[in-house]
């Protein structure tokens, strides 16, 4: 089996992106929510009895849970958050609910946007756990981790409307040493000016200072002064302890420009990752806790829809936006569909 069953007593998040693997599992994409029921009352029948059968006294457990008591209940916080799903992400949500709100299904001809869904989605559940079984698992290997990077830059391009550079190592244009393509950067951004040369005392041979993706919004008076993004892609499960806000943004400036960029950079981190709540707190909330830290969040809830945007504003070909990575959304494309194909080839999912 690939899939273990859904673990009914973890958050509605974890078992939403259970469903979503589950429906990607199905020959035809979809699956009845009503399934879910029923292992919600196996499971509440099975905590409510010994090895013999006979009852016994119910744990108090999180009404989320298995043991809540209340199956309408359970079942409701995984609509809802499907459903706030759909809502965040509108069209760039590969997935929907049946006219008659009994399936979810995956849509067909899936744009950028959604495929990025599905890819960030698989690449944040590619181990042995709660979900699955090591039966099958996501192949996720260095070129996989670079198409990420190549969805962040289109993702930041679309949040800013303007260009995006992909910076982080390995570079898309044949790996040019640091300061080549810091140079060749910043001629096109037309703030800051980089070194000749690495300060004495610098590391010579340096890949990207932690920094992944540059992006600016060009002004049309072509001066100083507008959106300027510094961000960080962390496509593994320790991005928690990643941030460059603050003094990894400071040492790129200092160490390796002669000029430092009069614009005020933005912090950002690129996560396949889906924020969850934490504690009592909703996501909103811990959202503004984060940000704090890591400036704007690009996470699974916001990504897919930036990525489509990026995408959509490179085909206009507007004078003066440069974008890179464009022409790895195939890629990207080419690789879930071979994932989902793999997955259903591999069978084995809980009915």
């Amino acid at each position: 089996m690939s899939l273990n069953n859904p673990p009914l007593k973890e958050r509605p998040e974890i078992i939403s992106d259970w469903v979503e693997l589950r429906t990607l599992a199905d020959t035809n994409g979809e699956f009845r929510l009503s399934r879910l029921m029923r292992y919600w009352d196996t499971q509440r029948e099975n905590e409510g009895s010994d090895s013999e059968g006979n009852q016994t006294e119910e744990d108090n457990t999180d009404e989320n849970g298995v043991s809540g008591g209340d199956a309408d209940k359970f079942l409701d916080a995984i609509t809802d958050e499907l459903g706030e799903r759909l809502d965040h992400l509108g069209e760039s949500y590969p997935f929907e609910f049946s006219a008659d709100g009994n399936k979810f299904q995956l849509k067909s001809d899936l744009a950028i946007g959604q495929v990025t869904y599905i890819f960030c989605l698989l690449f944040e559940h590619h181990a042995k756990g709660d979900l699955w079984t090591g039966h099958w698992l996501p192949e996720i290997n260095h070129a996989v981790r670079d198409l990420f990077q190549a969805c962040s830059t289109l993702a930041a391009a679309g949040k800013i409307q303007g260009c995006a550079i992909s910076f982080g190592w390995p570079r898309p244009d044949n790996n040019p040493p640091f300061l080549v393509k810091l140079k060749d950067v910043y001629a096109k951004f037309g703030e800051g000016l980089p070194r000749n040369e690495p300060l004495p005392g610098a590391a010579p041979m340096v890949k990207d200072e932690e920094i992944d993706v540059i992006a600016w919004q060009p002004r049309p008076d072509k001066t100083p002064g507008t959106f300027y993004l510094l961000g960080q892609v962390a496509s593994g499960d320790n991005w928690f302890g990643k941030t460059i806000k603050g003094g990894p943004i400071d040492y790129f400036h200092q160490t390796w420009f002669s000029t430092i960029p009069p614009s005020a950079p933005v912090p950002a981190i690129f996560i396949p990752h889906a924020v969850p709540p934490i504690g009592e707190g909703n996501r909103k909330e811990r959202m503004a806790v984060l940000t704090a830290r890591f400036g704007i969040i690009f996470d699974r809830m916001l990504l897919p829809t930036m990525t489509q945007a990026g995408f959509d504003l490179a085909q206009e070909k507007r004078n003066g936006i440069y974008i890179e990575r464009v022409d790895d959304t195939d890629k990207v494309m080419s690789w879930v569909d071979a994932q989902v194909a793999a997955l259903r080839n591999a069978g084995g999912v809980p009915l």
